[in-house]
């Protein structure tokens, strides 16, 4: 095989290297991240959080009705039990007592509707609860799925390299440095085959000069855009 050839064929080799190891990373990412059931999980905690927020307010709201029907609750006695004689004392007492049961009403609402909300937020924790569940034993289908293709392309990935070493070996050392000096220049495309007298990198007519030296076996680089010239 003449040189053009084997750098050729080391480019395809590089190339497939970084396509491999870029699938590979993907696939490694998938492995440690789960958007969907990181988001599903995140809005399930955010839930439960609400739930507790208004568990916590329904507690409160009880707490003050307690409050307001322990004091209702003796002026109600003394007015049912015709014990006040005075006018002035009296209707200041059935001021009290409308004024109480009107906050305790209101209070009572107040706790109904927390009630309300608990009850269909629980409905909701249900759900997404169940729809977590889901996206686990997903999830857990797709690690194995994934776990397989990264030794897969774990085991590709090692041949290749392999392949690439034993080719180094029989390139002289001078004559990859000024391979890889090109493929840093030219995007990882450092070899160019020539087809139809033209060289594919640049589409440039290539002289017969240069096609002679090619056909030779001989390192000849596009006098246009600098690849290195293979030839069949």
């Amino acid at each position: 095989m003449n040189l053009g050839k084997r750098l050729y064929e080391l480019q395809q080799l590089d190339l497939d290297v970084a396509k491999t190891t870029e699938i590979l990373s993907q696939v490694e990412y998938q492995l440690e991240h789960d958007e969907p059931l990181a988001n599903a999980r995140a809005a399930l905690e955010r839930t439960r959080q609400g739930l507790a927020a208004l568990q916590d307010k329904q507690k409160k709201g009880e707490w003050a009705v307690d409050d307001l029907e322990a004091k209702l609750k003796p002026i109600q006695q003394k007015l049912y039990a015709g014990s006040v004689q005075n006018p002035k004392e009296l209707v200041s007492m059935q001021q009290q007592a409308s004024q109480l049961k009107s906050q305790l009403r209101q209070e009572e609402d107040k706790v109904l509707e927390t009630m309300s909300h608990i009850e269909a937020l629980q409905k909701e924790i249900t759900q997404k609860t169940a729809h977590v569940t889901a996206l686990e034993k997903e999830c857990t289908e797709k690690q194995q799925r994934l776990l397989s293709e990264k030794a897969e392309l774990s085991t590709v990935l090692d041949a290749t390299r392999q392949r690439r070493d034993g080719l180094l070996h029989t390139i002289d050392t001078a004559y990859v440095e000024l391979y890889e000096n090109v493929r840093g220049r030219k995007q990882g495309l450092a070899v160019a085959r020539i087809e139809q007298g033209r060289c594919q990198g640049c589409r440039i007519a290539v002289p017969v000069s240069e096609l002679t030296q090619a056909r030779a076996g001989d390192l000849v680089q596009c006098g246009s855009c600098g690849r290195v010239l293979c030839l069949g």
